[in-house]
């Protein structure tokens, strides 16, 4: 795994990258489904949760191509030399995140061991207060309008989209 190059002063952000969060989410299942091993398979839920794990599979992967294919880097607050807004970005403006997310979210499904949905939400919250937010603000900086606009169109993970431009126009002025 390459090192995430972080600008200076971000040292503590390149402590626990979202891969490894997600690692990390998937092992704390791990004792309460050997604690409640074998598994209680319900067909519906592993259908469900095999569906997210693949979702969350595709979108990491699809996404990732799009950033190596248009030179943006794929480390949180890498370099962005420009706004990817295609591909899975027309569905959220996270969608590796939330692929993160699917993946630790069907462990438990899977499973049966749906007490296990405390590691995916805690995933979640860990990777929007600790990346997407700051994120968000760097992006800002860094495209200005450009990025608003985005913003105002895409949801930040599934649902409804973010301030129109008009709402926030701090760091609209696209300076780096």
């Amino acid at each position: 795994m390459n090192r995430c190059e972080q600008p200076s002063g971000s040292s503590a952000r390149s402590r626990l990258l979202p891969p490894r969060g997600l690692l990390l989410s998937l092992l704390v299942q791990g004792p309460l489904i050997l604690l409640l091993w074998p598994p209680h398979l319900a067909g519906r839920m592993v259908f469900l949760g095999t569906a997210m794990l693949t979702g969350g599979v595709v979108l990491n992967i699809w996404a990732d191509r799009l950033f190596k294919r248009n030179g943006v880097a794929v480390c949180p607050f890498g370099i962005v030399p420009k706004l990817i807004s295609d591909g899975p970005y027309r569905l959220s403006r996270n969608p590796m995140y939330l692929g993160m997310v699917l993946i630790s979210t069907a462990v438990p499904l899977i499973t049966g061991v749906y007490l296990n949905l405390c590691a995916p939400a805690a995933l979640a919250i860990w990777l929007h207060i600790r990346f997407v937010l700051p994120e968000e603000e760097f992006l800002r900086k860094r495209l200005g309008t450009q990025y608003l606009l985005y913003a105002s169109r895409n949801s930040r993970w599934l649902g409804l989209p973010g301030p129109h431009p008009a709402q926030n126009s701090e760091g609209a002025t696209g300076r780096a």
